[in-house]
């Protein structure tokens, strides 16, 4: 219904104009196309709602990106778990936007020791992810840091 209002507006607008060139017309022949072009004059022009807004084609393009899921650039960069061989000594860790949180310093059953600069943190393999940039974790550098200066903080 939305996409004929500007279609009758413009009608409308014609018919109370009182212009005769419409009544003298006549019908239109078979075969040619009708409501794909504006009248003369551009009497159609700033008349919206015809095309999608750019919102519009933002949503469609994510919805389409989503539907495709191993076909998109954002499927092949998603994280997935790690696995124990993923995780080595010297490797980088990186926070879920892709700052380095710090290096694997050592790893052993217990997890991995992760060397930062603000101290050390041991994580187990399973918190670990991995994606097209190296190893991850779920969190913030910001949130990391203040949990492993707080772990690393001595009981005053």
């Amino acid at each position: 219904m939305n996409r004929f209002l500007p279609r009758l507006a413009v009608i409308a607008a014609l018919a109370l104009s009182g212009s005769g060139a419409i009544g003298q017309s006549g019908p239109i022949p078979a075969g040619v196309p009708t409501g794909t072009a504006g009248p003369p004059g551009g009497l159609t022009e700033g008349v919206t709602g015809n095309t999608p807004g750019m919102a519009d084609q933002v949503d469609e393009m994510n919805r389409h990106i989503r539907e495709r899921g191993g076909n998109s650039a954002a499927h092949v960069d998603r994280a997935r778990p790690a696995t124990a061989a993923d995780v080595i000594a010297g490797a980088a860790v990186n926070d879920r936007a892709g700052v380095q949180l710090g290096t694997i310093e050592s790893v052993d059953a217990s997890g991995a020791v992760i060397l930062t600069s603000v101290g050390r943190a041991r994580i187990p393999i399973e918190a670990f992810g991995k994606n097209s940039h190296g190893l991850l974790l779920q969190t913030t550098k910001a949130q990391f840091d203040a949990s492993v200066a707080q772990a690393n903080a001595t009981p005053s």
